[in-house]
Order: C-alpha cells, then sequence, then structure tokens
C-alpha cells in the first residue's frame, strides 16, 4: 500500500515507545494515527473484554483485513486533499487482574493444576499465538530462564490444538503450555494484546502487566523477575 502514495511516510513504532500512543492513552496495540489522529484503535481489531463487536474484527477474515486497507487508502486521500481527520474517542481498555485469577487450569499433557498453588515464587504468565512472531520469539527466550526460581505458564489463544502442539514440539519451552478458552482469557481481563504477559509476586499478587513486546521486554522481564525473587529469598529462609 504504501507504493500507492508518494510523498506519505509509513512508520511502525513500539507499543510502550510510542509518543502518540502516550498522548491518547493507547495501552494495546494496534493502532492507526494518520498525522495527530487516532483513526483505528485495537478496540477495532480484536475483542475488547466483550463481544467481537470490532469493525474489523475477526482480523484474521481476509474479508476485515481488506476492509481496513480501504478505510486506510479513504483517509489518507482525505488528508492529501487537506481535510482534517477527526480523533476517534479512546476508551478504557480491560482492567488487567490484580492477582493471580483462581482458575484451575489443564496443561497439553492433560495434568490440572491452579495457578494459587505456584505460589512460592515469581509467576509469569504469557497469552500467546501461534501466529505471532513476537510470541515464540518470548516462549523460546523462556527457556534461559532458572526453571527453580519461576514458575511460567504460557496460555495459547487464538490458535487451534495443531498448531499449539507443532509449535511446542518445534520450540521445546519451558513450564506449562495451556490450551486456552473464553473463560481463561476473561479472567485476564480480555485479549488487550498478543502477546501479553503478567507478572505475579510469590503471593499471587500481579506486579507487572505487559502488552505487545516492545525491544527490551526481555531485559524488563528478567529485571522484574530478580527484584520478586530477591524479596522472596528472606521468606525461604525464613521457612527452614
Amino acid at each position: 500500500m504504501a507504493s500507492e502514495f508518494e510523498g506519505v511516510r509509513f512508520v511502525v513504532e513500539d507499543l510502550g515507545s510510542s509518543p502518540l500512543a502516550e498522548r491518547f492513552g493507547v495501552e494495546a496495540y494496534p493502532a492507526l494515527f494518520v498525522d495527530d489522529a487516532l483513526v483505528a484503535r485495537p478496540q477495532d481489531f480484536h475483542a475488547w473484554s466483550g463481544p467481537e463487536t470490532g469493525k474489523y474484527v475477526p482480523w484474521r477474515s481476509a474479508e476485515n483485513r481488506s476492509r481496513f486497507q480501504d478505510d486506510v487508502r479513504r483517509m489518507l486521500r482525505l488528508r492529501l486533499r487537506g481535510e482534517e481527520l477527526p480523533s476517534l474517542p479512546m476508551t478504557a481498555g480491560p482492567a488487567a487482574p490484580e492477582r493471580l485469577p483462581e482458575l484451575t487450569l489443564h496443561d497439553l499433557s492433560g495434568a490440572g493444576f491452579r495457578l494459587a498453588d505456584l505460589a512460592g515464587k515469581p509467576v509469569l504468565v504469557e497469552l500467546w499465538a501461534t501466529w505471532c512472531p513476537p510470541c515464540l520469539d518470548t516462549i523460546s527466550w523462556m527457556k534461559t530462564l532458572d526453571a527453580d526460581r519461576v514458575e511460567i505458564v504460557a496460555i495459547a489463544v487464538e490458535s487451534t490444538p495443531e498448531d499449539v502442539r507443532r509449535a511446542v514440539e518445534r520450540i521445546g519451552p519451558p513450564g506449562r503450555i495451556v490450551l486456552g478458552n473464553p473463560e481463561i482469557e476473561a479472567a485476564f481481563g480480555g485479549i488487550a494484546a498478543i502477546p501479553a504477559l503478567f507478572i505475579a509476586s510469590p503471593d499471587g499478587r500481579i506486579a507487572r502487566t505487559f502488552y505487545g513486546a516492545p525491544p527490551d521486554l526481555h531485559h524488563t522481564i528478567e529485571q522484574e523477575l530478580a527484584r520478586l525473587q530477591n524479596q522472596a529469598e528472606p521468606v525461604r529462609q525464613s521457612i527452614r
């Protein structure tokens, strides 16, 4: 599409490092701006903690992708003619949970476990999808973490069981791999972005939430885990 519009500069910004996104309170992705106007919001592309009512939902539909491209062309032509584009209002996104949800999950082998039973060390939960390159990069990177000091739960969303099993076989990620469902997604506040990562302290409180994959994501996760692990160490020593 970029080749159709001579003189138009197309810029991709990472969530968490975009001044425009920060100004408009955009905390998930994708979002589209034309100059300083917000013309497409995250809830236009995916379910926003509720019914799938966004105008490009489901995003994986070829028809909806084509509709989005036509809308972008129309808005760019209006702007090139000198017309002003009004900004859309940015509504509040789904609220992230304050604690690990009271859920019983099942890993790919069928074994059940409760998130509450993982207390005692930091817990890293990722909502990921097989079609999302940053997600696959992160679950592969998780192999560098010390499994004795952090619990890892990777919940696959918007992915078929067959694709999930193939990805797991290829990557060999650590921790527990779970097939997501609407109940699990709702418990984590809906799918505000893919990937979405939650770091919980050893007592189950959500300490940090990450939507999207900024360039420093892995480094920031390591720092947060180290902080929580250092806090947990005196507790372990007192138990002994």
